[in-house]
């Protein structure tokens, strides 16, 4: 089903050329953030950046970055407060 029904969401992990490394399926009516710490562990070692879209912008996941020692690239939210983040390219 689709329009705002049932659907499947595929959460996915890629390495620093765009191969990917692991997924999750998610719910379509769920979001993708509980997803991403336990990706995050299935790659081999602590990522240097961890670039995201809107939809990953969390406060405590952002911490939970600083705290493996990578660095966030997940821009806010429009409703939120300026956070550092690169430019994209």
């Amino acid at each position: 089903r689709s329009r705002g029904g049932y659907g499947t969401k595929a959460c996915v992990i890629a390495d620093g050329t765009g191969r990917a490394v692991a997924f999750a399926l998610a719910p379509g009516q769920a979001h993708e953030l509980p997803h991403a710490i336990p990706l995050l562990a299935r790659l081999p070692g602590v990522p240097v950046w961890v670039v995201a879209d809107r939809g990953y912008s969390s406060h405590t996941f952002r911490q939970h970055l600083w705290d493996l020692g990578a660095r966030p690239a997940i821009p806010p939210k429009i409703n939120e407060a300026p956070v550092a983040c690169p430019a994209p390219i």
